[in-house]
């Protein structure tokens, strides 16, 4: 008991902070704007050399490091997260002050992971060689805690590092190590410049410079894939439909008056496609109701229409999905892989369902999709098809890359409208699209509805927060690259070996 109250007391001392500490709190916070939508790359390196910084120079204790990484990572996740009180104030029943407290637990558990980066770096870090600190050990840690990050309670891969440099010579390595690996990139560029301006080594920090970064732009010219036959015509519809009329009963004909005049004018286009549960209801239900003549044309006339709506097996059934239909034949459905903890599954689902029910408060969760399910055909071609979230998961969408020629995504972003989330996500889409050499169509509810190219630029778009459809062309690829037969495991097993490199060249010096 003494042992568990001495670590509660050494706890409660790390987490308060110093001046150095509210150094760390703006670092953290500075980070956001180097993604979407500000993406003003630059602010990443900034705020992350000087949380290297602090590591390396003002840490001198276990707490020392674990308090930097902590309040570095309240700044970056209390704003560039602070998306997640919208969807919780304005569209559940919680109050102001359930959801303020809701925010900092999510806050407080994503800093958490910055904490123990701190916390492993400051205990391996030998103060007599910062040289190893910086350039291999911080990335390494950073990196793994980053795919632990993106691997727990359902995965929290939001704000990586990688995706802030998309579009810069570093997302060159996207196609071949991923996400994870431009992270790494961006890590040792950090490091690098804490190397140079407090320790003055200018020039080995060259020398590796000049093998970093225009490493990365070289591979950005290397064609991984091929395109293939001719490029098809999609009409993306955005509906724009409020999220608190979205589930209204009475709203349901208005919302499928919209949309089923949206896609006749655009039915000259080989594909259409809906956003997340544009239908806010049972497909069965709606296709045998208002949409029957609808449905019924799309398939006598072969319209390629991929529509978002909540299935089941059977009208009794139990089992819930979130899922993609393609209407022109209906048994080509997509159930949504990857589900977002607490907003679309519970752990331990039984006895939530049981205090619900004894507090007489509703209870409801989908059901995951199988990881294996087949591509839709779409036009003619094969089609990787996802949800929303799951466009943050690069080794989950490569899975579909060996036969999908062409992406497929829908969301509905209405709960975070006028939020950082939109831009962010659609910033994944692009990440996506760069590591796995697709070119993706998306679709949403309120924006951002795009198509991306290859190179993870944006190729159409329109406005978001309106409504209106996005007419452009996607073009068919086929051939892999590197990224998409490995996945991330190339950059976990080279950091593992670095830190435990590290950790065996330390115990040898000690």
């Amino acid at each position: 008991m003494s042992n568990f109250k001495s670590r509660l007391v050494w706890l409660g001392r790390a987490i308060l902070p110093n001046h150095w500490a509210l150094l760390a709190l703006l670092l953290g916070a500075l980070t956001v704007f180097g993604f979407a939508p500000f993406e003003f790359s630059p602010l990443v390196l900034v705020g992350l050399a000087g949380l290297f910084w602090l590591w390396s120079v003002k840490t001198t204790t276990l707490a020392d490091g674990f308090r930097y990484g902590l309040w570095f990572g309240i700044g970056q996740f209390g704003l560039g997260v602070s998306w997640l009180f919208s969807s919780i104030y304005f569209y559940s029943e919680a109050g102001l002050v359930v959801a303020i407290f809701l925010v900092i637990l999510f806050v407080l558990l994503l800093a958490s992971f910055v904490a123990l980066a701190g916390l492993v770096i400051s205990r391996l870090a030998a103060v007599d060689w910062p040289g190893a600190a910086l350039l291999w050990l911080m990335p390494a840690v950073w990196v793994l805690i980053e795919w632990l990050r993106s691997h727990t309670f359902g995965g929290l891969p939001f704000l990586l590092m990688g995706t802030s440099h998309l579009g810069t010579w570093l997302d060159g390595y996207a196609p071949v190590l991923g996400v994870y690996g431009v992270s790494f990139a961006v890590a040792m560029t950090a490091g690098l410049l804490v190397w140079m301006l407090h320790y003055r080594k200018f020039l080995s920090t060259t020398l590796v410079m000049i093998f970093l970064w225009p490493v990365g732009g070289s591979l950005q010219k290397v064609n991984w894939v091929t395109p293939v036959d001719e490029p098809v015509s999609v009409a993306l519809i955005q509906g724009n439909v409020a999220q608190d009329l979205k589930w209204e009963r009475a709203e349901f004909a208005n919302m499928m008056q919209l949309y089923t005049d949206l896609t006749r004018e655009h039915l000259d286009a080989q594909i259409v496609v809906w956003p997340e549960t544009a239908i806010p209801g049972y497909f069965d239900h709606a296709a045998a109701g208002l949409l029957r003549h609808f449905v019924g044309d799309a398939q006598l006339q072969s319209r390629e229409i991929v529509v978002g709506a909540i299935t089941r097996s059977d009208k009794t059934a139990t089992e819930y999905f979130n899922s993609m239909i393609n209407l022109r034949q209906p048994d080509q459905i997509y159930n949504k892989r990857k589900l977002v903890l607490f907003g679309e599954y519970y752990p331990m689902a039984g006895v939530v369902e049981l205090i619900s029910n004894q507090l007489d408060l509703p209870f409801s969760q989908f059901s995951a999709g199988s990881a294996r399910q087949p591509l839709m055909s779409l036009a003619g071609q094969p089609a990787g098809v996802s949800i929303c979230f799951e466009m943050m998961f690069g080794a989950l969408i490569a899975r579909d890359v060996p036969e999908a020629r062409f992406l497929i995504t829908a969301s509905n972003d209405a709960w975070f409208s006028h939020t950082f989330e939109p831009a962010q996500l659609r910033q994944e889409v692009q990440m996506r699209a760069r590591e796995l050499g697709r070119e993706v169509a998306r679709a949403t509810n309120t924006g951002y509805t795009v198509i991306v190219g290859i190179d993870g630029q944006i190729k159409y778009q329109i406005p978001p927060y309106e409504v209106g459809v996005l007419r452009g062309e996607i073009q068919p690829y086929e051939g892999r690259t590197p990224f998409s037969y490995w996945t991330h495991w190339p950059v976990m097993m080279w950091s593992l070996l670095l830190l435990i490199s590290v950790i065996l060249v330390t115990k040898y010096r000690q």
